[in-house]
């Protein structure tokens, strides 16, 4: 982008939609969105600013759902992906008719500590009891918010909270993880299945077995090693072998099948769940085009913008849809690792380089990262 068209585009009269997906580990959505804001008024300080949560289907899922149509948070005790006690929230949309889930609420790999992280041993069964509840209170409609899950195991321990039960050879209950799909040999359905519709969000596109499944894309993120994800993905086949001989269903190959460890094929056999893509279905509830149209520039960001950014994240959806309506798009990232021909975004700026790789993450607090996001729009805004 050219500076003369920059500067028209961002005069002090300009109205920027700030729109950030989370910095996973360091901010959320909404904590990004305020540190740009906040840059960014330095630089103009009479710019006009909206911010918005961006999710596809990952954390800020359930809130962004429940906050943009008015609708209320519930809360119960389950338990999070190691089975420790915690309080999950869920929500009731404000048509009162539909229940929407986060993944991230009860089984987010974010809730636990680098030492606890093994998608051979994490369970999603705390977010089954939140599904569960959700179909007995009569909800005609449930969605689901997939991604930032701790487990790799096709969503079994989701099914299992309604009824399923997953056998070993010997007709006994195999570990209901990812390292239990080792043993699996039978499944056997509850006598009857859920009433409500489930509609699954997910942020990818995965199979959910082999070079692009749910075990070599995701699973290193979560703690595994490279054997673990071999037992992982082989796991996986077998899980898809079994409920194709015994449901009948064959959608390993869906597109979203590998999002959340597997929990888009678990729930689409399963529950027989309606895949949709979460931008999409964010977009059309919050009513994004026009919001879009509203504004003359749009800035998103990420905490890592690479490879797994292009299969259907959100950051880069909107900047597709803002380019069709012909407005400009930055993106704010703690790191980049794609040349910049591969990238969507007429501007792109990140706080780690190669020149400058700043200081280690891990050793800044959220508000320090904030900071430096803050700066770092600053200084991309001021320099126009």
């Amino acid at each position: 982008m050219s500076k003369d068209r920059a500067t028209a585009a961002i005069s002090y009269k300009s109205r920027v939609l700030i729109a950030p997906d989370k910095f996973k580990g360091t901010l959320s959505s909404e904590a990004a969105a305020l540190a740009i804001e906040k840059g960014l008024r330095r630089a103009w300080p009479e710019v006009k600013t909206t911010r918005l949560m961006l999710t596809d289907g990952g954390e800020g899922f359930m809130e962004l759902m429940v906050r943009q149509t008015q609708g209320r948070f519930r809360g119960i005790r389950t338990v999070d992906a190691v089975l420790r006690p915690c309080r999950a929230q869920w929500g009731v949309l404000g048509n009162g008719r539909t229940a929407v889930v986060g993944l991230t609420s009860a089984s987010g790999i974010a809730q636990l500590p680098a030492n606890l992280r093994n998608p051979e041993e994490t369970s999603n069964l705390g977010t089954g009891r939140l599904l569960s509840l959700a179909e007995r209170e009569g909800f005609e409609e449930i969605l689901v918010g997939l991604g930032g899950s701790a487990t790799t195991e096709g969503g079994i321990t989701l099914a299992a909270a309604i009824g399923y039960r997953f056998l070993d050879e010997a007709g006994n209950s195999i570990p209901l993880n990812g390292g239990g799909l080792a043993k699996l040999a039978k499944i056997i359905p509850p006598a009857t299945l859920p009433k409500a519709r489930f509609i699954v969000a997910t942020d990818v596109d995965n199979p959910l077995f082999g070079p692009k499944g749910a075990a070599y894309q995701f699973a290193p993120q979560k703690g595994a090693d490279s054997a673990m994800v071999k037992r992982l993905d082989a796991g996986l086949r077998r899980l898809a072998r079994i409920v194709k001989r015994d449901l009948g269903q064959d959608l390993a190959q869906e597109p979203g099948a590998g999002a959340a460890g597997g929990c888009g094929y678990g729930l689409m056999a399963f529950f027989h769940a309606k895949r949709e893509n979460g931008f999409q279905l964010v977009r059309r509830l919050i009513k994004l085009d026009d919001l879009i149209r509203r504004h003359d520039l749009v800035i998103t960001g990420e905490g890592c913008f690479d490879r797994t950014s292009l299969l259907g994240k959100a950051p880069a959806q909107l900047a597709e849809l803002a380019h069709h309506f012909k407005k400009p798009v930055w993106a704010f990232c703690g790191r980049v690792s794609l040349p910049a021909t591969k990238l969507p975004f007429d501007r792109i700026a990140a706080l780690s380089t190669k020149k400058n790789p700043g200081p280690p993450p891990e050793t800044l607090t959220s508000a320090q990262h904030a900071h430096r996001l803050a700066q770092l729009a600053y200084e991309i805004a001021r320099d126009l």
